[in-house]
């Protein structure tokens, strides 16, 4: 039990801090996420239902960085993802590398969320194990695009709209963020600019493709693409029978915020 929730909470964790290198702004350019229960599917709005919008698509995120010496970093991570009429959600990765890795070859993880049984599920592949854990839908969004925020604009950001166009068969409607960063303010010596190019689909509510350059961090490009829309099957939304269900103990909460489970 004890090895299953340490697993868990590596997947969430380490999900979330390389988001940066793996997956674009599930709810527009000022948030992060990963394909876990960080930013549950990708693209969409983290936490949010949304019913009567299914679909299956792939999403990919390519990482690029060029070092100092001109060595160069690429990573291209891909997910399964969809949606059903219920405004339940599914995403399936294989991890190839890293710590989550299994030492006989690659994991897979799937995370089912489920707002209609009121759960998110973690399934492990190598393991057979679901870890679920309640799940807590916060009140429907009042808004229709990812970029709202309740916070005070920051004076070395710059928001502008794109307008409208045609993506995969999608409209969408894009915006690109600027965040300038004067000389000094970090240690640097010089100014850096950091940009965000999001577009976004109103239909279905996610972001269709978003792409985010960064001097200090390199270049992530994220697509949705093969999108079916469409019902996806209904097995995908259930734990399978030959898995055994655990039920995740709550973070304790110290003085750093939440720590893994014991």
């Amino acid at each position: 039990m004890k090895s299953v929730l340490l697993t868990t909470w590596a997947v969430t964790a380490v999900i979330s801090a390389a988001s940066a290198a793996q997956f674009p702004p599930p709810g527009g350019p000022r948030a992060h996420a990963g394909f876990g229960p960080g930013g549950f599917a990708p693209g969409m709005h983290p936490g949010k239902v949304v019913s009567g919008a299914p679909y299956t698509a792939t999403a990919t995120n390519t990482f690029t960085q060029t070092l100092a010496n001109g060595n160069t970093i690429q990573r291209t991570t891909t997910a399964t993802v969809a949606r059903d009429n219920s405004g339940r959600t599914y995403v399936q990765q294989t991890i190839t590398g890293g710590p989550l890795a299994s030492t006989n070859g690659p994991a897979t993880f799937t995370f089912i969320n489920d707002p209609v049984a009121g759960y998110s599920y973690v399934l492990d592949a190598n393991t057979k194990v679901a870890t679920r854990r309640p799940l807590h839908t916060p009140p429907p969004d009042s808004e229709n695009t990812p970029w709202h925020s309740n916070k005070p604009p920051h004076p070395n950001i710059t928001e502008n709209e794109l307008g409208a166009k045609t993506i995969n068969g999608l409209t969408v409607t894009g915006r690109s963020l600027t965040h300038n960063i004067p000389a000094g303010e970090i240690g640097n010596a010089q100014p850096i600019t950091a940009t965000t190019e999001t577009w976004y689909s109103p239909d279905l509510q996610v972001v269709v493709t978003s792409t985010r350059n960064d001097p200090r961090t390199g270049t992530n490009v994220y697509a949705l693409t093969n999108i079916v829309r469409q019902d996806p099957p209904a097995a995908w939304f259930q734990v399978p029978p030959d898995y055994a269900i655990e039920d995740a103990r709550s973070f304790r909460r110290g003085p750093h915020g939440p720590a893994p489970p014991q």
